[in-house]
């Protein structure tokens, strides 16, 4: 082919070329318009939203809150009296284990992550109570200071899922108000957080308290610490070999009457029937009568509910 005939066929496909859609001003500009790029921009989030809706829901939830009420609403310290009394909140705490739910019957043990206030299966509750006192709180959670700050360790609302957990399916939830015995008496100074926590421990061979209740009136006070008793071994400094006496873990079973997003702390029903005076605080040292009162509210009153 001769240089000539070879830049005419060149020039050729390049006019055959540019007058192609892609190239063409009237097409490119009717795609390109703002208009036509609003549309299409609204079009692509919208389809973005629907699936990101669709991938939270397939996800499932990856947390339960838990919320403290009194007298059928969230519990304000600033409005909270009973018999006839004013009270503040020094201290809420509790353990739970063994977290299992059921759906379809079939039952499902969610692995729970590990954070400073979950270990080995175990959380440690610390709920947040509006008007209350945490500065008490506060100074006793230095000892987990290495592994968080004191603000983020003050309170705790949350049980926490390793990997996401389909609560829609779920029809029951049932759970431990207790450390587990082969974690209840081990050397809390090499146990890692939240069993590290000195405000939460009575002795080697006693072990934990499951449940710590600190309130305060103008002119009283009074406590409920609920833990294993009658606990057999050498010393204080030495743990148990067998089971203690009274164990005191309560097991819940426990109904979802909602969506299940949160797990409810009835106050009011726990301490029920009893006089909140200094001698009638719950410390388990020579059958106090209160602690069967409360033991009865935990068993039969519906402390927890699933909501």
């Amino acid at each position: 082919m001769t240089p000539i005939k070879h830049r005419m066929k060149i020039t050729y496909y390049y006019m055959k070329l540019v007058n192609t859609l892609p190239f063409r001003p009237d097409i490119s500009k009717f795609l390109f318009s703002h208009g036509q790029i609003k549309v299409f921009s609204l079009f692509v989030i919208s389809c973005l939203a629907v699936l990101v809706s669709s991938c939270s829901k397939l996800d499932g939830a990856h947390s339960i809150a838990f919320e403290v009420w009194h007298n059928g609403s969230p519990l304000d310290c600033n409005e909270f009296a009973h018999h006839q009394q004013n009270w503040s909140i020094e201290q809420l705490a509790f353990f739970i284990s063994n977290v299992q739910l059921s759906a379809k019957g079939a039952d499902i043990k969610p692995q729970l992550s590990t954070t400073p206030w979950q270990s080995d299966g175990v959380v440690l509750v610390q709920p947040y109570l509006p008007g209350c006192d945490i500065e008490s709180t506060a100074k006793a959670q230095t000892e987990l200071g290495k592994q968080a700050s004191d603000e983020a360790l003050k309170t705790n609302d949350y049980l926490q899922f390793a990997a996401p957990v389909d609560l829609d399916s779920a029809q029951h939830l049932s759970f431990s108000l207790a450390v587990p015995f082969g974690l209840n008496h081990q050397n809390p100074l090499l146990q890692p957080s939240p069993l590290n926590l000195p405000s939460m421990f009575w002795s080697w061979r006693s072990g934990h308290k499951f449940l710590r209740l600190d309130m305060q009136s103008p002119n009283n006070n009074w406590v409920f610490h609920m833990g294993s008793v009658g606990c057999s071994a050498a010393s204080t400094m030495r743990s148990p070999q067998e089971e203690c006496v009274q164990p005191n873990r309560v097991r819940f079973d426990l109904d979802k009457q909602n969506n299940g997003a949160k797990l409810v702390l009835h106050l009011d029903r726990l301490i029920a029937d009893t006089p909140l005076q200094r001698d009638g605080s719950c410390l388990f040292h020579s059958k106090q009568q209160s602690c069967d009162v409360l033991m009865s509210n935990l068993t039969t009153q519906n402390v927890f509910e699933w909501h």
